[in-house]
């Protein structure tokens, strides 16, 4: 009964796009707009149009991709490139002032689907943030390796992200995920996108919800001010173990909403390879490792390490015998965007009668 109350609050009394319509016709008729603004304006709209379907989870027509601002020329599949992120010792001070907000994605799984358990999943949840909104993979599996998920509480293994996002007002999550079927008959599990307000959601953790297809997706973060980014790799330099079981971590402010930044399959033994993670951490806090070691071929946890990481730390050795391991981390500061070229780019925008227009 509540799931069906929060569906409800949810549905919009017309249709998104018909809505969107209407203003953007007004938009039209502004006098100082020129021929060339108009002709700009009409592909936009046009774009969003095709990026419109009908959403039977809420009874309406709703876009199913980013279309915040103006999209007429704007590659929505093409991917974020490394960002300039500055190494935290060459940021000014105060640091408050010159750091973005940044988000931690714990976990995204499929709350709800209107077919059984297990169901195999593929496709792509991505996020696009305020230093270009191209796509920042989160997971990405094609039809010839999907995710077998069998319940609820189940979620999807993330890929990422391979560098820290940036938000100093709204970023996005888009979702098209599908079932593989028999045969080459698929369906559409998840399809659409969730806005972050670095003003408006700052619960922690944040849990948001996409109704959509054949599906309630969940999506949990936590939000993070002032954000660094700590990007390690953890090596086992010495002891009996095959491979690292499990890595987990969290800020020293935020010890409740832990993420599981690596989990070992049991049936994969592996070697002793380092494992990679990246991490968002506040300004003022340090970041805590737990990492847990196979022991052995048997794939049960020997022992466990636990450390606490500040930004004056790059490279430190562990022992708990008979391991040794080693963690070299990189921390950087997540930039705010101030200038033209604050983000080592030309601007993205080009401003457009009462539209942003994004021209990468």
């Amino acid at each position: 009964m509540i799931a069906y109350k929060q569906k409800m609050e949810l549905k919009p009394k017309k249709d998104w796009y018909a809505d969107y319509a209407d203003d953007r016709n007004q938009d039209l008729l502004e006098p100082n707009l020129t021929w060339e603004d108009k002709v700009v304006k009409i592909l936009h709209m046009a774009r969003c149009r095709e990026l419109t379907e009908y959403n039977n989870k809420l009874g309406c027509s709703v876009p199913t991709r980013f279309c915040g601002f103006n999209i007429a020329f704007f590659d929505l599949d093409k991917e974020s490139e490394g960002v300039p992120w500055k190494p935290v010792d060459k940021i000014p001070d105060p640091p408050y002032c010159w750091l973005a907000d940044s988000v931690n994605v714990i976990a995204i799984k499929v709350a709800e689907s209107d077919r059984d358990y297990p169901i195999s999943v593929f496709g792509t949840v991505l996020a696009r943030d305020q230093y270009d909104y191209r796509c920042v993979y989160l997971f990405k599996r094609g039809r010839d390796d999907p995710q077998v998920i069998t319940s609820k509480d189940d979620t999807l293994t993330l890929m990422g992200p391979y560098r820290a996002l940036a938000v100093s007002d709204s970023m996005y999550f888009e979702f098209h995920l599908k079932i593989k079927g028999e045969g080459d008959v698929d369906e559409d599990l998840s399809k659409g996108y969730l806005e972050h307000s670095a003003i408006r959601h700052w619960k922690q953790p944040m849990t948001r919800s996409l109704y959509s297809c054949l599906s309630t997706v969940e999506l949990v973060y936590t939000p993070v001010p002032s954000a660094m980014e700590a990007s390690f790799a953890v090596s086992i330099l010495k002891g009996p173990s095959n491979s690292i079981g499990k890595v987990t971590a969290w800020t020293t402010g935020n010890e409740d909403n832990k993420i599981d930044l690596y989990k070992k399959k049991v049936a994969d033994v592996g070697g002793r390879g380092p494992v990679r993670g990246l991490v968002a951490v506040p300004v003022d806090e340090e970041l805590v490792l737990r990492v847990s070691i196979f022991k052995g071929c048997e794939h049960e946890h020997d022992k466990s390490f636990q450390l606490v990481i500040g930004p004056a730390i790059d490279d430190c050795l562990v022992g708990l015998e008979p391991y040794e391991l080693r963690v070299k981390i990189s921390w950087r500061g997540v930039m705010n965007r101030r200038g033209p070229n604050s983000w080592g780019r030309p601007n993205m925008w080009w401003r457009l009668g009462t539209d942003d227009l994004l021209l990468l």
